[in-house]
């Protein structure tokens, strides 16, 4: 474990009913005002959260590229399954980069709720750095609630902006990551194997 957080506790992330990893993207020209959301139905990852210090907490969230989903009832069946086919191979090219991840490198607190959470985003396999804005809510002992968004242009990542999604109005460069996320707290390790993790940290230390 990374020795800033060694006495935070390890939360899980990973797919509930209430929460949604989603990228808006916006229609470019007469249409601006419109756009398509995308969610990934599969990913998973773990939050090391310092309740005492939380600026000391880290994130990591791992998506699969071909687990994206349009759920837009204004677009047919042929359109949605056209418009999937096109951003997994060529904007994801999924094919060839099965995942997309981020991992935080930063955590500033801007209120007793609110986050400005920096770190490293990789798609297609290009890292570029990326902040979220994140506000983060402990449920409890066992659950936080993240409600975190972050600006990012398609072109950044080595992706030409779409002039048009299966022949839908093209689109502008900037999307919207928006993660919403329950992470719940993970169970605690046997007896036997915590003093196994702990022996190798401290090998590893040393």
């Amino acid at each position: 474990m990374d020795p800033m957080v060694k006495n935070a506790t390890r939360f899980t992330i990973r797919p509930t009913s209430e929460s949604s990893v989603a990228v808006q993207v916006f229609r470019s020209g007469l249409m601006a005002r419109r756009k398509h959301v995308l969610f990934f139905e599969h990913y998973r990852g773990e939050v090391q959260y310092d309740n005492e210090d939380p600026e000391k907490s880290r994130v990591e969230l791992v998506l699969e590229a071909n687990s994206v989903v349009c759920r837009d009832e204004r677009l047919n069946p042929e359109r949605r399954r056209g418009l999937l086919a096109f951003v997994q191979k060529e904007v994801l090219a999924a094919h060839s980069h099965a995942q997309i991840a981020f991992s935080s490198n930063r955590v500033e607190r801007q209120s007793p709720t609110r986050f400005k959470l920096e770190g490293t985003l990789s798609i297609r396999g290009s890292n570029r750095p990326v902040a979220f804005e994140a506000v983060v809510l402990p449920k409890g002992k066992d659950r936080l609630e993240i409600d975190s968004t972050a600006r990012l242009k398609l072109t950044d990542f080595g992706i030409d902006r779409p002039s048009a999604f299966f022949g839908l109005i093209g689109t502008k460069d900037e999307v919207i990551l928006r993660f919403l996320l329950w992470p719940e707290r993970a169970a605690a390790l046997p007896l036997a194997n915590q003093h196994r993790k702990n022996a190798e940290e401290s090998d590893s230390a040393s």
